[in-house]
């Protein structure tokens, strides 16, 4: 907060009436061994002025999409955000508004929740949709463990390295108390080998997680995925992008039992990885194992449209010795901007987008392999992102050359992939012009190519 209302004398007031004598004994609880016995190590104090000064020229040192070109991606996009979801979302009534524990005088929330739900099913093609989780990370690992009680298997959960690194780190800590053994099935080419998951998917195996397209931007056999997980009764879970439903398959036409996904492309920017927004939708016999909320419509006693708070299950403040889920509330203002934006778009309106992505994806990728020095590390059809390899293997000095020159060229992957320390993700959203996309390939193909040492 940029400034502090709370007198001395309102610090004291509070803590007599907590009934401690001061802001020290609140930290009791806390070892000595681990607190600081010094005083923190600031710099000397400046002034309203000086402060707000200093605090914008470190600002100023970020590299972001107005100053600068972007192809990151790897779950955090640089699409188009039109004006109206601002304008909408950023109204007092939204803007302020928390959750509705009052459901009968939060109408305006709660038909904001079921429209967002109407969307959501239909871009998925799933029968229900909650009001959101926290992203999209959360949501898979949410996703898991409503299968784990649903098909009542805890011995598995089967998820193929093409799946977004983090959302397996996720997964990991999510079950790491939990006598839940996670496997990890390879990624032949860019995509989940559908060989080794039919002999890894058995009778204990709780759920499939697929990511379709998946983190290497390549287009998965989700339907092989789901046959093959369906014939041991697992469930499969289908993480998708959401400008991809304009094109492809939605998950509930190709077998998903559960569908989730990092909703931030719908309408949110950016803004240096979150808060964001998860989507989770699932077949209707799993309703009432679907965590957080429900909205619905019905009418009054008087005959008039009206919603309702349909459902809260697996909450703790409700079941609090049932709960097997620490969601208590929702995304409401990110899901407001996602229904503002897939409803301004429309279905015509995303189609366009998610076909803007695939020609400018494609035309990025021919320029980039005119030189030698680049390849494609997988030769699978792609979304809106491609992985490259770079023959000289110099990912880290190129990508930093080009962030110099004001162009974010990709993610490098040895990060999360040690085989694929020559290799670079690259992504070209709706947004990215034929200029741009040219200067990208130039900046790549002319890096500075590392100085031999000689004896």
């Amino acid at each position: 907060m940029p400034y502090i209302y709370n007198t001395p004398q309102d610090q004291q007031d509070m803590l007599e009436a907590i009934g401690v004598s001061s802001i020290e004994d609140l930290f009791d609880q806390i070892p000595p061994e681990v607190r600081l016995e010094r005083p923190l190590d600031l710099a000397p104090a400046h002034c309203e002025m000086e402060l707000s000064q200093h605090l914008s020229n470190l600002a100023s040192q970020n590299l972001h999409t107005a100053n600068s070109v972007c192809f990151l991606g790897g779950g955090s996009y640089d699409h188009f955000v039109p004006a109206v979801v601002d304008a909408i979302a950023s109204r007092g009534e939204f803007y302020t508004s928390y959750t509705p524990y009052q459901p009968e005088v939060s109408q305006g929330n709660l038909q904001v929740m079921f429209e967002y739900q109407t969307l959501i099913c239909q871009l998925t093609g799933m029968d229900v949709s909650n009001a959101s989780l926290y992203d999209g990370g959360n949501a898979a690992a949410e996703a898991v463990l409503m299968a784990m009680s649903a098909t009542k298997r805890n011995g598995k959960v089967v998820v193929p390295a093409s799946v977004h690194p983090e959302y397996r780190q996720i997964l990991e800590t999510y079950l790491a108390s939990l006598d839940t053994e996670l496997v990890t099935v390879p990624a032949d080419d860019g995509a989940t080998a559908l060989a080794a998951l039919e002999a890894t998917v058995d009778e204990d195996t709780a759920c499939v997680l697929v990511q379709h397209p998946n983190f290497f931007g390549s287009v998965e056999q989700t339907e092989d995925i789901a046959h093959i997980a369906h014939q041991k009764g697992a469930l499969l879970i289908v993480a998708f992008d959401p400008i991809s439903m304009g094109l492809l398959k939605r998950p509930g036409d190709c077998g998903a039992d559960i569908a989730v996904a990092e909703g931030q492309s719908l309408g949110t920017p950016m803004q240096y990885g979150g808060p964001y927004l998860g989507i989770m939708a699932c077949r209707e016999k799993f309703v009432r194992r679907l965590p957080g909320r429900i909205g619905g419509e019905t009418v009054d006693r008087r005959g008039r449209r009206c919603w309702v708070l349909t459902l809260q299950t697996r909450e703790q403040h409700i079941r609090r010795e049932k709960a097997t889920s620490n969601i208590c509330t929702n995304q409401g203002l990110f899901a407001l901007r996602a229904a503002i934006y897939l409803a301004t778009l429309g279905p015509h309106g995303l189609r366009e987008t998610a076909e803007l992505c695939v020609q400018k994806a494609n035309y990025a990728r021919q320029q980039i392999m005119r030189t030698d020095r680049f390849s494609d590390a997988f030769n699978l059809p792609t979304f809106k992102e491609f992985v490259v390899r770079d023959q000289n293997n110099q990912v880290a000095s190129m990508l930093q050359d080009a962030a110099n020159q004001g162009i974010l060229a990709g993610i490098p992957l040895q990060r999360w992939y040690p085989d694929l320390s020559d290799c670079f993700l690259v992504t070209v959203t709706e947004q990215r012009t034929k200029q741009q996309i040219d200067a990208l390939a130039n900046c790549l193909a002319n890096a500075q190519q590392p100085t031999a040492i000689h004896a």
